[in-house]
């Protein structure tokens, strides 16, 4: 790693594609950090750098989306080779480059909050704005990485020379303390989301509600750290309090909005921007609803790779009258023949045929690209925070308090299109429920309400139960799937054992740093 982040040092890291939320125009020649980092402009254009790796084909685009999220919510059809089967190892290209994009944000978060002081014409209240989002952003990287791979170097300064000496793995508990300090610091210097009018940008309820994230995985494993569900209740209750968010009375509503570019700030705290089709010379598309979407043939109709499925599992999850189910689990696909396509409903007992269907191209503004869509990627909503608030609520309290059980029937009732604030027989959650029930509820709504967001791994691992839930699953594929679907699941879900909690420690940080050492079983 030493190598490779000298050089993204020397190149000022700032050879980027603009996000139109963040930047208008980037560098696109060598500039000594000298010379840099003078004017807000520069500032803004090394900050776009930053955040610029979240929207990377191996973080949100396309990885973080699915293969490398696998659970027990969807499963890759019929794929057998590579990282879409689940076949990792150290020398998987796309683990590789994960784990490099995200060092690159790291680095180039160091470098601008290192030399940031230099833009002595910039008042300090916007330095700050700036700083506090790369502090931010780092913390993120940060929180990525050793959620995905336990230990990593913390590296908290821009390289300087290739002869560096490589840092070894930090304590996992050192890591998070870190990020919960540069975040804390974060959220005393961003502003607040009313004064951008869009979500793209780290603003104050963004740091809280993920920090009230951060808390929740310190407390679950592999810290236990119990004391942190506190502060994680604390956190999600300050973006509760704040009077800026609320939920989108239409469930569906939140997902056309991602796919038409539009932002909703109330439901959506915080998102990964991607806008166009990498036709002309900004290349800002991702494959949100492409990769992952409704299956189809026909670019104009809005083109959709058949590889994301929902499972049984999910499908059942959703209770007569929950509307979630038929947006969240595509009930039709394309039938495409010749350059024409069919929309054509699956039929009851199809549940394993049916893909994704969140993000739908149909809303997509045209031109459609067969690949590429402006669609962005929900990071931080706030149904996950009433989430979030509910279950560190019930821990704390030895089982739900009042405030815990109106945060998760505002959730259910908009599912089930009520309103969220008057009392509904058929959405609410049963009464008096234990801690553990109430746990298990928790457990299942998250399943329901944030299924294809990229959590559904990260929860299972906090709670201890990822290998356990994917080993159950396999044994449900054998005895319920199509013939023609199971082994390829069947083998991808076998694949999360126990040393599947972390991924392992890829081979382009093992060839250059002999003071690391690799994950368990791998």
């Amino acid at each position: 790693m030493k190598t490779t982040l000298f050089y993204i040092a020397m190149m000022l890291a700032l050879v980027v594609s603009s996000c139109s939320k963040i930047l208008d125009t980037t560098p696109q020649d060598f500039i000594s950090p000298v010379n840099y980092y003078k004017t807000e402009s520069e500032l803004q254009s090394a900050l776009a750098g930053v955040y610029d790796r979240l929207g990377d084909n191996r973080v949100y685009s396309q990885g973080m989306s699915c293969y490398m999220v696998f659970s027990d919510e969807f499963f890759m059809k019929n794929q057998t080779t590579g990282m879409n089967a689940n076949i990792v190892d150290a020398s998987t290209l796309e683990l590789n480059r994960h784990w490099e994009s995200l060092y690159t944000g790291i680095e180039r978060a160091n470098m601008l909050l290192e030399n940031i002081d230099n833009a002595v014409g910039v008042p300090l209240e916007k330095r700050n704005e700036i700083r506090g989002q790369a502090l931010f952003l780092r913390a993120y990287y940060y929180f990525m990485l050793v959620d995905e791979f336990g230990g990593v170097p913390l590296k908290l300064q821009s390289s300087k020379s290739p002869d560096e000496a490589p840092l070894p793995g930090t304590p996992i508990k050192d890591i998070y303390e870190r990020i919960v300090t540069d975040m804390k610091k974060a959220e005393d210097m961003v502003k607040s989301i009313s004064d951008y009018g869009y979500n793209t940008r780290i603003t104050k309820t963004t740091v809280q509600g993920i920090l009230a994230r951060v808390y929740l995985t310190m407390a679950g494993a592999p810290l236990k750290d119990v004391a942190k569900y506190a502060d994680a209740r604390t956190y999600a209750e300050k973006v509760m309090n704040s009077g800026l968010h609320g939920l989108n009375p239409d469930f569906k509503q939140i997902y056309i909005n991602h796919v038409k570019e539009d932002f909703d700030t109330k439901e959506g705290l915080w998102e990964v921007e991607f806008k166009g089709t990498n036709q002309g010379e900004i290349q800002e598309g991702g494959m949100i609803g492409s990769y992952n979407g409704i299956t189809c043939g026909i670019i104009d109709i809005g083109y959709g790779y058949d590889y994301v499925h929902a499972t049984a599992k999910l499908y059942n999850a959703y209770a007569n009258g929950d509307q979630r189910r038929d947006w969240t689990v595509a009930p039709y696909r394309y039938v495409t023949s010749g350059l024409t396509a069919v929309k054509t409903n699956w039929a009851a007992d199809q549940i394993y045929d049916r893909s994704n269907g969140k993000w739908r191209r149909e809303y997509e503004p045209l031109p459609r690209n067969q690949n590429y869509t402006g669609t962005n990627w929900p990071l931080l909503r706030y149904a996950d925070v009433l989430l979030m608030f509910a279950e560190a609520d019930n821990y704390t309290n030895n089982g739900p308090s009042v405030d815990a059980y109106k945060a998760i029937n505002m959730v259910r009732r908009r599912g089930y299109g009520k309103d969220v604030l008057i009392p509904d027989v058929q959405a609410d959650a049963a009464a008096n429920l234990s801690q553990q029930d109430f746990l298990d509820l928790i457990r299942n709504e998250r399943l329901r309400e944030l299924a294809f967001e990229g959590l559904r791994k990260h929860d299972l691992v906090r709670w201890g139960i990822y290998s356990s839930v994917m080993q159950t699953q396999a044994r449900e594929y054998q005895t319920s799937m199509p013939t023609a679907l199971k082994d390829a699941a069947i083998a991808q879900a076998q694949r999360v054992t126990d040393r599947a909690v972390l991924f392992p420690i890829p081979n382009s940080e093992l060839a250059v740093n002999p003071n690391i050492k690799q994950n368990t079983g791998w």
